[in-house]
């Protein structure tokens, strides 16, 4: 009796495994299910299924080989997907852009790069008076620069801009001949100091936070001049600052796009 019942058994498991899916049939139905995930847009999901089947189906050739293509195409539709985000992001950021550039000219006629200028501050508007400059390049660079002009030199090296109980103080810029230079016609002086890499210390930000405050500047060096800042210098500083960011945001954004189209072009000639 107990031979017969283990005879019985031994033949109902053989039974059970010669009809369950074979390999072949088992990477098959991995293969659809990736499909299915793939057009549904769930492509993460896809790449597991497909990984299992080039790894534990390898001596199913075939459904490797799908397998294979298939991620190819998946990976394709992930580039895609990200193209088509950084362009959606690209067009955000341009029309954020847009009506904040229309004070600002693009020139170059103030040295050797175009820079952006606002249309208050050109030099030409600007060379006999006394304020603080937005300086900005198609870069996103950005900084500012005290400008002095006047009959007597007051070789100031440091600016501090306050409003009430509030105030910020820039670093000290040593004379250079760069970003601490004097220069002379006559009776009048001028004297420019540039404020870059974070030399000035939050004043940047400062101004941007309060640019409709009647902010104060006081340049500060063997003698010390005061003045109020104007409202349209308060702003192209606060544009300046802002427009910067975005521009760098632009850069970033052409420089994902263009190494996305190069993985998508590398997977297109796989083929």
């Amino acid at each position: 009796m107990d031979f017969t019942l283990r005879t019985i058994s031994i033949f109902s498991l053989v039974v059970l495994f010669a009809c369950g899916p074979s390999r072949l049939e088992e990477a098959g139905r991995r293969l659809e299910e990736a499909h299915k995930l793939r057009e549904a847009g769930n492509f993460n999901l896809a790449k597991l299924k497909l990984d299992t089947i080039i790894r534990e189906y390898d001596d199913q050739s075939e459904k490797v080989v799908l397998a294979r293509e298939l991620l190819r195409q998946i990976n394709i539709n992930e580039q895609e997907r990200s193209l088509h985000f950084l362009d959606s992001m690209l067009l955000v950021k341009e029309d954020l852009l847009a009506p904040m550039m229309r004070n600002f000219l693009l020139s170059d006629e103030y040295g050797t790069e175009k820079i952006l200028i606002h249309r208050r501050q050109r030099p030409e508007n600007s060379f006999n008076r006394t304020f603080l400059r937005a300086h900005l390049n198609e870069a996103g660079d950005f900084f500012i620069s005290s400008r002095y002009h006047g009959t007597n030199w007051i070789n100031h090296r440091q600016i501090r801009v306050y409003i009430r109980d509030q105030s910020v103080l820039s670093e000290a810029i040593p004379e250079d001949g760069f970003n601490n230079r004097r220069f002379e016609d006559g009776q009048d002086k001028w004297e420019i100091v540039n404020y870059k890499d974070g030399k000035d210390n939050g004043i940047i930000d400062f101004i941007a936070k309060n640019w409709n405050e009647p902010l104060r500047v006081q340049f500060i060096g063997q003698r010390h001049e005061y003045i109020i800042l104007e409202q349209f210098d308060r702003e192209a500083i606060r544009d300046g600052y802002e427009i910067s960011f975005i521009l760098k945001d632009i850069r970033e954004i052409k420089n994902e796009k263009q190494k996305t189209q190069n993985t998508l072009n590398e997977l297109r000639r796989e083929r």
